[in-house]
């Protein structure tokens, strides 16, 4: 992995900006205190949405003896309620009180787990809801406990007795009040919407005025006509992030026509266009693509929200505004990113991939990006946003997109491509696509251009990656850079150097394919972020180059035809 990227400056109007939004929610919200979120209580809930993600009986086991498997951390409680103790790290803490772990409770027949959901949100209610604020108050964590108890009340008011039942359904209260008064001023766009979600879930599931309804209705509008781009893509540029709000979308739709109630006038198309997008990132091999902050995603996962589509859309070639284009021919795929980074907020956990693409084959991926660790974000999600993290060019171990180095801040993107020039290469003999981005300009006063051909028949992908002096550089030197460009190949890929210096790509199932270019490759270890059980070692292969002698590379992969 490349050196970690020099931090920048920000302009000044990001400061006054950001000064501005902190003062304005601090004004809205004022004291927290449960005074100011008090008010009646339903007596009833009318329904329960469905929850859509796979759930797994042998977690709800492991829980019931005391041990929590979440966050890639298994916690022993030795029978205690972890509500009452210190947690091992934050993402633990958010799994754990956003409790979308019921739905293994709830799928449990064991006699064990039956009334283990009744207990720990009792331990809940009497530890942390009178706080209203610190972690367990994050409004993405409410969310997702608001929407999580909905979705599985019945396991969780089982056999419950009538004190419980009043004390359940008053915090259902709570956190729907509290979720109506924080949103409106968070800076995360995501978080908002998915709070959105929340409280019109809660509209359907609580007896509510038409008022309220109609409220929780345009409210989520408003955030899906923000948020959703015109091709389904979200303004977070992550494909993971389409596939968890359509997770939730997708039971509030059908509450809403359970119920027979008008649906938000902005749902149904979104959650089209989001369908669309979502197989547009699908590789071959079943799963989602690693651009922006996605990470591992289980094909039985996304294969359960895409048979919800009732639109029966083909991929398009390519997601205007989300900025990504994708080529398909034979069994082969290129997905690649010629997109603007995100402004402001939204882009603290975005990437630097600039012109970077994946390519997979039948069952196989075999280049791939490096993609974000699921949990450890302090530790890795750092290097996994580096250009260096893609398969792209790296010109000086520095990315293409830089990350401003206030604290108060925070790690969002400050500089990147402002300029990026796209044409359409295909032809009846390949699928093809010229992209060029000007993210090097300001610093090194160069131009990365990408060329990449796919043959009809996905047996051959060829690139070409142009380095060029551009007569807007104002006095950057441009000479004798030291330039790599990384083909990240995914770990259950084997590699070898052949004598002749190409590199042979040997696949899980008996697939071969061969790398070659202008220049001598190299095999280099390397860290895969977004495996399933964590990161994990896995291997690339590097093109390096000095910007003096060479302006031009060339390469090619090729499927080994077995005689």
């Amino acid at each position: 992995m490349a050196a970690k990227t020099p931090k920048v400056k920000a302009p000044l109007k990001l400061y006054f900006t950001e000064m501005w939004k902190r003062l304005n929610r601090r004004i809205i919200l004022g004291w927290m205190s449960p005074l100011r979120f008090s008010g009646s209580s339903p007596d009833r809930l009318l329904l329960a949405p469905v929850d859509l993600r796979t759930s797994d009986a042998f977690i709800a086991k492991e829980m019931a003896s005391g041990r929590y498997p979440l966050a890639d951390k298994v916690f022993e409680t030795d029978g205690k309620s972890p509500f009452e103790m210190a947690l091992p790290h934050d993402e633990f803490f958010d799994e754990l009180h956003g409790f979308r772990w019921l739905r293994h409770l709830r799928a449990s027949d064991d006699e064990d787990t039956k009334f283990l959901a009744q207990r720990l949100v009792a331990s809940w209610m009497v530890n942390h809801a009178k706080r209203l604020k610190g972690p367990a108050w994050e409004l993405d964590v409410v969310s997702k406990r608001l929407i999580s108890w909905l979705s599985h009340s019945p396991v969780i008011l089982a056999d419950a007795d009538h004190d419980f039942y009043k004390r359940f359904m008053a915090n259902i209260a709570l956190h729907v009040r509290f979720l109506r008064r924080s949103t409106p001023s968070h800076r995360n766009p995501t978080w908002r919407l998915h709070a959105r979600i929340a409280v019109a879930m809660a509209s359907l599931c609580l007896p509510s005025s038409t008022t309220l309804l109609r409220s929780a209705s345009n409210t989520l509008d408003e955030e899906l006509n923000d948020q959703i781009f015109k091709d389904g893509g979200h303004i977070s540029r992550n494909p993971q992030t389409v596939l968890n709000i359509l997770a939730d979308l997708l039971p509030l739709r059908q509450t809403y026509i359970n119920l027979g109630s008008a649906l938000p006038l902005a749902m149904l198309p979104a959650i089209d266009r989001m369908f669309v997008a979502l197989r547009f990132f699908r590789h071959s091999s079943g799963e989602i693509a690693l651009f922006n902050g996605a990470t591992h995603t289980s094909a039985n996962f996304l294969m359960s929200i895409l048979q919800n589509d009732e639109t029966g859309a083909q991929s398009p070639v390519n997601l205007p505004q989300s900025g990504f284009t994708r080529l398909e021919a034979g069994k082969s795929i290129v997905l690649m990113d010629n997109g603007y980074s995100p402004k402001g907020t939204v882009s603290r956990k975005a990437h630097a991939g600039c012109l970077s693409f994946e390519f997979s084959n039948g069952a196989n991926r075999l280049i791939v990006n490096s993609g974000a660790p699921r949990y450890q974000i302090a530790r890795f999600g750092e290097f996994a946003r580096l250009t260096a993290a893609h398969s792209a060019l790296v010109i000086e171990n520095t990315s293409s997109s830089r990350v401003s180095e206030s604290e108060f801040l925070g790690p969002i993107f400050v500089h990147g491509p402002k300029e990026i020039i796209l044409e359409d290469l295909s032809n009846e003999d390949h699928m093809g696509i010229r992209a060029a981005h000007d993210g090097y300009l300001k610093a090194y006063g160069l131009i990365h251009q990408r060329q990449i051909r796919l043959d009809r028949d996905g047996k051959s992908l060829s690139g070409l990656d142009i380095i060029d002096r551009s007569d807007d550089a104002k006095g950057a030197s441009s000479v004798g850079r030291e330039i790599d460009i990384r083909f990240h190949i995914h770990p259950s890929v084997q590699l070898e150097q052949l004598t002749d210096g190409s590199v042979l790509l040997n696949t899980h199932d008996g697939d071969r394919w061969i790398f070659n270019a202008t220049v001598k490759p190299r095999v280099e270890q390397d860290i895969f972020f977004a495996d399933v059980l964590g990161a994990r070692g896995s291997e690339q292969i590097c093109v390096s180059f000095n910007s003096s002698e060479h302006h031009r590379i060339a390469w090619i992969l090729k499927a080994v035809e077995v005689s």
